[in-house]
């Protein structure tokens, strides 16, 4: 088949397929198509088959100047624009367009639209909605960037809820007051649906002072406090209490991701917490999380001056303890367990404890969720073609369909080279260098765009190891840049994906990047 539509392309162009030179030049074609699509028949289990195994190192392991030679491969679908969502054929060069950058939100312009026609296209329905694209067009999945035609129900893709967009996002500041909230919290508040928050509490003093870390953790007008009745759980009776209420999208999200908890249905999610390790990323995160836990569930000690805390949760007090280098103590029959706080918790050499140890950098959860596909299909090819339009946008090259993720680019079937450096810190698990080139390899033997074959190697080596980090830098050239178009031989690609250390400290990725600097570069 390649070789019959090579010796129309050639009569197409103006030229003789049977004359002499030309004679063989479709089966050629046919078997450079081959090779350069060869990834398509390897998956990674069968590149790094046997290739894992058990070391003590923990330094950076960096393969470097890897060569690589790969390919690049609807009018009425509403995409999610700056002022109100517009269908792609009303959108304009210079428009804006929302993004996501490691999943919080961001505007993006139109830099250049084309057009062209086709059969083919998908449906995709998700949790959230669906949309209709070719199925070449790039979707982000958990797993990297996807071609549409490739998702399979259960996949999990990016999405924020497009009626999110016209709202102001709530940021979470790092510090004490963060912390206090996530203590107080976890401790005795509740968080339903993902938005509301509420603290009912006897003492009107950590009322007022959780409202006031409230404000101060979010920058938003102090919530009110409420003076309400409650039962009493000894007596039986109402007693006097205090309560502060927030209805925040944002803000309970960002809450639930912290503390490790569903976003969904309407029950008190506290009992279920996790440990949020946030609070590692300084010492006044964490001595506000300790206090507003100790003000909610704990207990000052009249011996040593410590504290202790109480919980039910149990997975959350033996996490506490591993980071304080204590122990739990209880009672598991009656599901009460007690944690000891020292007032020299962040002391180093205490008793041979190492103290408070900054373990990782503050981050704040995305604007974005992950949704699951629940169905691909193919529409029915029509009569007359569709319109689809491709979108070039800067200074994000993506942008949100019916708030979904996508990437778009123009696909010219030209080739890009260049060469690619792959880095991991190891974490108890190394593999076989050759292994990372025959990775690159495979991937790179397939159509692809920079973006997605960059985000393909480092999702790959991060599942395949569980390392403490990934990065993987990609520097091309694109023969659609330097042979038509704009014409420029000398323009350069770079792209990156950084994952754990090497995204979370930036000194671990510095020494990355100088690694595989070049001399006198």
């Amino acid at each position: 088949m390649i070789t019959r539509l090579i010796r129309d392309l050639l009569k197409e162009i103006g030229e003789d397929p049977d004359r002499e030179g030309l004679l063989k030049t479709p089966e050629r074609v046919e078997r450079m198509f081959a090779f350069l699509t060869s990834g398509y028949g390897k998956q990674v289990d069968d590149v790094l088959s046997g290739a894992v195994f058990q070391e003590n190192y923990d330094e950076i392991v960096l393969v470097k100047d890897i060569d690589f030679f790969s390919l690049c491969v609807p009018s009425k679908q509403f995409v999610n624009a700056v002022g109100g969502a517009k269908p792609a054929s009303r959108l304009r060069v210079g428009d804006q367009l929302w993004s996501l950058d490691r999943g919080k939100l961001q505007k993006t312009t139109i830099t250049q639209i084309t057009c062209r026609k086709t059969r083919d296209l998908v449906v995709i329905r998700t949790e959230k909605g669906k949309f209709k694209v070719t199925p070449d067009h790039p979707i982000m999945t958990r797993r990297g960037w996807e071609e549409a035609g490739r998702l399979r129900t259960g996949d999990e893709v990016e999405w924020v809820n497009p009626r999110s967009l016209c709202r102001r996002p709530v940021d979470a500041q790092p510090g004490y007051a963060l912390g206090y909230v996530l203590g107080a919290v976890a401790s005795d508040g509740s968080l339903q649906d993902g938005r509301r928050i509420c603290l009912t509490v006897r003492e009107r003093s950590f009322a007022d002072k959780f409202a006031g870390m409230f404000a101060e953790a979010f920058r938003v007008t102090p919530p009110g406090v409420q003076q309400v009745k409650v039962p009493s759980g000894f007596t039986h009776k109402d007693v006097d209490a205090y309560r502060v209420r927030v209805v925040s999208r944002d803000a309970g999200s960002k809450l639930c991701r912290f503390l490790c908890v569903s976003e969904h249905g309407s029950r008190s999610k506290t009992r279920t917490f996790h440990f949020p390790d946030v609070v590692l990323s300084s010492r006044e995160m964490m001595h506000g999380f300790l206090e507003g836990y100790v003000d909610g569930d704990g207990y000052p000690l009249k011996k040593g001056g410590g504290h202790c805390i109480i919980t039910s949760n149990h997975a959350f007090a033996e996490e506490l303890a591993r980071v304080l280098q204590t122990t739990v103590s209880g009672n598991g029959d009656r599901g009460c367990f007690r944690v000891y706080i020292s007032k020299r918790w962040d002391r180093e050499g205490w008793y041979g404890r190492h103290g408070f140890r900054k373990e990782r950098e503050f981050y704040d959860p995305g604007d974005s969720n992950w949704v699951r596909v629940v169905s691909v299909q193919q529409v029915l090819k029509p009569k007359k073609p569709y319109r689809v339009y491709s979108i070039k946008c800067g200074p994000h090259p993506t942008f949100l369909v019916a708030g979904h993720l996508t990437h778009n680019c123009e696909h010219h079937l030209l080739p890009f080279f260049g060469k690619c450096h792959v880095g991991y810190l190891p974490d108890g698990r190394i593999m076989g260098l050759s292994k990372l080139v025959r990775l690159v390899e495979m991937y790179s033997r397939r159509l692809q765009v920079q973006e997605r074959l960059t985000s393909e190697i480092a999702s790959a080596v991060l599942n395949a190891l569980r390392p403490r980090g990934v990065a993987v830098v990609i520097e091309a050239y694109h023969l659609c840049m330097m042979m038509r178009g704009v014409e420029k031989q000398n323009s350069q690609a770079v792209t990156s994906s950084m994952h754990g250390l090497f995204r979370d400290r930036l000194e671990t990725r510095t020494e990355f990047m100088q690694l595989i600097r070049r001399h006198g570069a």
